[in-house]
């Protein structure tokens, strides 16, 4: 089962809203990570992210922003506020290929909009995509629910997912951040390991 964004991006348009997931603002977790250094100008890819702000303001920032996504009208969006000199790519999330490796992925989106049964296959993808070093910024949905979108990260699979011979962990991590719908985000820098 996936879900036709596109549809869902056109059906919220024609009442006139915004789905209840987006963000108007910046998600606390990136403004924590540009405000700590942790997140550095960078060849970033930001996969899913829908009509979200943070590829734009991460543009302005200097970062070099590939947006990925398969809904046009979201690719639209990013379109008409990402500054000239970054990326937009209209494509399936299991089809594309970049032609290099990434820095960095900031990946607010895409794993909780996923099916569970999608995420071996995702985070395969998301380890091809970055250089060895690369950086994932990820916000683990933390819905305690079965059921999605938004789909239930919960820590014990996310590591799981996300094994210690692919991927170093943080000794710590840290506080979670509340998400629109009520629920809560777990933010996590992962490294990809050689």
């Amino acid at each position: 089962m996936t879900v036709d964004w596109e549809a869902v991006y056109q059906r919220e348009q024609a009442a006139g809203a915004r789905p209840g997931w987006e963000r108007t603002e910046a998600n606390p977790a990136l403004l924590s990570w540009r405000g700590g250094g942790a997140m550095t100008p960078c060849r970033i890819l930001v996969p899913c992210a829908g009509r979200s702000v943070e590829p734009a303001l991460l543009a302005q920032d200097g970062f070099d922003v590939t947006v990925l996504d398969n809904a046009p009208s979201a690719i639209a969006a990013q379109q008409a506020v990402l500054p000239a000199g970054a990326w937009t790519v209209l494509a399936d999330l299991f089809a594309w290929e970049p032609a290099q490796p990434f820095d960095a992925i900031y990946d607010q989106t895409a794993l909780c909009a996923l099916p569970p049964e999608l995420l071996d296959a995702y985070v395969a993808r998301l380890h091809r995509w970055l250089v060895p070093g690369g950086r994932l910024f990820a916000l683990f949905m933390q819905t305690g629910r079965a059921g999605g979108p938004p789909f239930d990260c919960p820590l014990d699979r996310m590591r799981g997912l996300f094994p210690g011979h692919d991927w170093l962990w943080p000794d710590m991590l840290e506080v979670s951040v509340a998400h629109p719908t009520g629920m809560r985000e777990q933010p996590a820098i992962l490294t990809r390991q050689p």
